[in-house]
């Protein structure tokens, strides 16, 4: 980048791609590193994570992003990069499914890529999750608040 005249974090963000298991374990070494921003390929983590070939006839009904493995690997991904303040995004089927984005919004996921036809359904769930955790905030700021008052 430096041979074109980019400055890495100044003129251009740098970010990387999580789509193999080995990324999301060790997500904070490139943390630590720096990078701008993490996208999670959803489809590639899924499959490697499974060893499931999804274009296989055979097997890929056992291919699933809700399988416990993805999910956990997606939601530790996702905490990591909001503890460290970058910004985490997430592409591939899972960014489809609303009950899947619904959990991804509790996780902290900074943004979602859907397909065209899920999109006004995914803004949808996204509205909701984020009321729900804007309303469960307002609920602890009162129930602290009524703490401190009581004691005071």
């Amino acid at each position: 980048m430096h041979s074109v005249g980019l400055i890495p974090h100044k003129d251009i963000d740098f970010g990387m791609m999580v789509e193999i298991p080995a990324a999301a374990l060790t997500i904070e070494d490139y943390l630590e590193i720096g990078v701008d921003f993490v996208s999670l390929g959803t489809n590639d983590l899924t499959q490697y994570t499974l060893a499931v070939d999804r274009n296989n006839e055979f097997v890929a009904k056992h291919y699933t992003e809700e399988h416990p493995a993805v999910m956990k690997l997606i939601e530790r991904t996702i905490k990591k990069c909001v503890e460290a303040g970058v910004t985490c995004s997430i592409c591939g089927q899972a960014g489809s499914v609303p009950h899947i984005v619904e959990k991804l919004v509790g996780f902290g996921i900074t943004s979602v890529s859907s397909n065209a036809d899920a999109v006004a359904e995914v803004r949808k769930t996204v509205a909701r999750a984020e009321k729900k955790l804007f309303l469960m905030l307002l609920a602890n700021l009162k129930n602290k608040f009524y703490f401190l008052f009581y004691f005071f």
